[in-house]
């Protein structure tokens, strides 16, 4: 795996962890793990049910994935920020390990018995809009995980937020669907849409009245990715490119072509 460190601004070449969430990579106890949390989940709402139960069988190897990375970056006694909590199948999760996890979400509500039964303290924040109600360097490890991607008022505040709550020293971890992916390319060259994961910008608002929160406003590159949160006082340190397609020969680009994979996760360093 490659080590090297990303400097600002310097990204002709983004360095990859070289993993992938659907294979060996992926611990055997976190796909457990997260199976048998996502089973203790249940949304208030019935309507949120069929929305619920699909999200966590559809992400449950990118979150396994997720923890696997949060456990090699986080230590038993650091304190660890899951922002956009709901469902909350990781921050479940992490507690379940011992972690002492708090969790953020526009509308816990929406599970609220769920963060009960896991035992999840949860604050209820408009990331886009409100600050976030902990006091400055409150956090070991901050997992923003796509989320980048949803942001549509102005994300250098919600960073700057992220940025305030990080420790000296602390870790961020932010995933997002990777716009120069195989998938991506193809979508915009072929079908003249700029997305890697959605399809209609239509659904992608809907969202906001029918889930309680926004979907897609846009997809970024990596490189697009690293560039802001440096901008922002982060020292970006790796890109982990992951994910995988269901058909063979994407399959096969995507493994040959590391930087074609659909998701993205950047690991960065509050100095």
């Amino acid at each position: 795996m490659d080590e090297k460190q990303i400097q600002p601004f310097q990204l002709p070449f983004h360095p990859s962890l070289k993993v992938d969430f659907q294979g060996s990579p992926v611990s055997k106890g976190s796909l457990q793990l997260i199976a048998e949390i996502g089973r203790q989940i249940s949304p208030e709402s019935a309507s949120l049910r069929a929305w619920s139960d699909g999200y966590i069988s559809g992400h449950a190897g990118r979150l396994a994935f997720d923890l696997d990375l949060v456990r090699r970056y986080a230590r038993a006694e650091d304190r660890v920020l899951d922002v956009g909590s709901v469902p909350p199948v990781l921050s479940g999760a992490l507690k379940q390990l011992g972690y002492d996890v708090q969790g953020v979400d526009i509308a816990p509500e929406r599970f609220e018995s769920s963060f009960a039964r896991l035992n999840v303290p949860v604050a209820k924040c408009d990331i886009e809009v409100d600050k976030l109600p902990f006091p400055d360097g409150s956090f070991s490890v901050v997992i923003f995980n796509e989320l980048f991607e949803h942001l549509r008022i102005n994300p250098i505040f919600t960073m700057r937020e992220i940025f305030r709550v990080t420790r000296s020293g602390g870790i961020l971890l932010l995933s997002t669907p990777n716009l120069k992916s195989l998938k991506g390319i193809t979508n915009f060259l072929v079908h003249g849409k700029a997305y890697s994961c959605c399809e209609h910008v239509f659904d992608e608002y809907e969202k906001l009245s029918r889930l309680g929160h926004m979907g897609h406003v846009r997809e970024y590159t990596a490189r697009e990715v690293c560039e802001f949160l440096s901008r922002i006082g982060f020292r970006v340190q790796k890109c982990v490119y992951r994910g995988g397609y269901g058909a063979h020969l994407q399959s096969l680009f995507a493994n040959l072509i590391i930087q074609l994979k659909p998701f993205v996760t950047v690991v960065a360093v509050r100095p």
